[in-house]
């Protein structure tokens, strides 16, 4: 296999830490929410940082289906709603929800995109069979 790209992000301090990228673009201290308050911390959570990676994920590639079908496309947005679900006591996992809107395409073409993006996205291979991602056109 041939690396395209590697980066490196590093967390100290376990459920109120800070994570930081080794090029400095990503700096941020983190917490554990609780799911039970309003949470007053600063940061992010992990379940931000795992929704962001994977709406901006999933956009990249449905601009790169695009590209490759000759499909003009802009102003597309995905935005992702993550749950952390109780499994079992002490077994949390994540439920994703995705609305994508792709303006301007035909709605039968912006489906076909969205759903080839989605079969090639990075995110939803690593991810498949591991939680329950829905998936919806707007």
């Amino acid at each position: 296999m041939k690396t395209m790209y590697s980066t490196q992000v590093t967390s100290k301090g376990g459920m109120y830490g800070h994570i930081s990228s080794e090029d400095g673009a990503l700096e941020t201290d983190v917490y554990m929410p609780t799911g039970t308050t309003p949470d007053k911390q600063k940061g992010t959570t992990p379940e931000q940082l795992f929704a962001a990676s994977y709406a901006a994920c999933l956009e990249g590639t449905i601009h790169h289906i695009a590209k490759l079908n000759n499909v003009d496309i802009n102003d597309t947005e995905v935005s992702a709603n993550i749950k952390a679900v109780q499994v079992e006591k002490g077994d949390l996992r994540f439920a994703l929800d995705m609305e994508v809107t792709i303006p301007e395409v035909d709605k039968k073409k912006a489906q076909k995109l969205l759903d080839e993006a989605y079969r090639n996205c990075p995110l939803t291979k690593a991810t498949s069979g591991q939680m329950e991602v829905n998936v919806h056109l707007k």
